[in-house]
C-alpha cells in the first residue's frame, strides 16, 4: 500500500512540473509579445488632405485609403495612437473607415486604399486590415 501511494506522489509531482514548466513558456511567450495587449491601445480614423511629418510623431498609420470630396483629394487613415489618447477602439475605428470607403464607392469616389501590413503589431490589427482590404476589392454593394 506504502508503494501505491510513494507511485502516485511521484505521479502527481512530474505532473505538477510538467504544467509549471508550460506555463512558464506560456508567461515568457506573453512578456515578448510584439508591445502592449491590444485592448489597451487607441485608435483614431485621421482625415486630412496631406499627411503632415509631425502626424507621425503621434500616430501609426494602419490603413490609408484616398477618395474625392469636390475638386480635392480626401485621405483617411486608419491609426494607433502613440503617447496620447486615442478617442477609438480598433472596431470603433473600423467602422468608420468601413463608413468611409462604402459611402465613397457608392459615390463613384474612391481612389485608394492601402493595408500597411508591417505597421500591424496584433493578430486584431491584422484581422481588421484583412477585412478593410476585401471591402476594397468586393464589387458588390461596397
Amino acid at each position: 500500500m506504502i508503494y501505491v501511494a510513494f507511485v502516485v506522489a511521484i505521479i502527481m509531482l512530474g505532473a505538477a512540473s510538467v504544467l509549471a514548466w508550460k506555463n512558464s513558456q506560456i508567461i515568457a511567450e506573453k512578456r515578448t509579445s510584439n508591445g502592449p495587449a491590444a485592448t489597451s491601445l487607441q485608435y483614431t480614423v485621421h482625415m486630412t488632405n496631406q499627411w503632415q511629418d509631425k502626424d507621425g510623431e503621434t500616430l501609426v498609420a494602419l490603413f490609408h485609403t484616398s477618395y474625392m470630396v469636390g475638386e480635392q483629394d480626401m485621405h483617411a487613415y486608419l491609426c494607433r495612437v502613440m503617447g496620447v489618447r486615442g478617442e477609438l477602439k480598433l472596431n470603433e475605428a473600423e467602422n468608420v473607415l468601413l463608413h468611409n470607403i462604402r459611402n465613397a464607392k457608392q459615390k463613384g469616389k474612391l481612389l485608394s486604399g492601402v493595408a500597411i501590413h508591417e505597421s500591424a503589431i496584433h493578430e486584431e490589427e491584422i484581422e481588421v486590415l484583412n477585412r478593410l482590404e476585401k471591402v476594397l476589392t468586393n464589387t458588390e454593394n461596397g
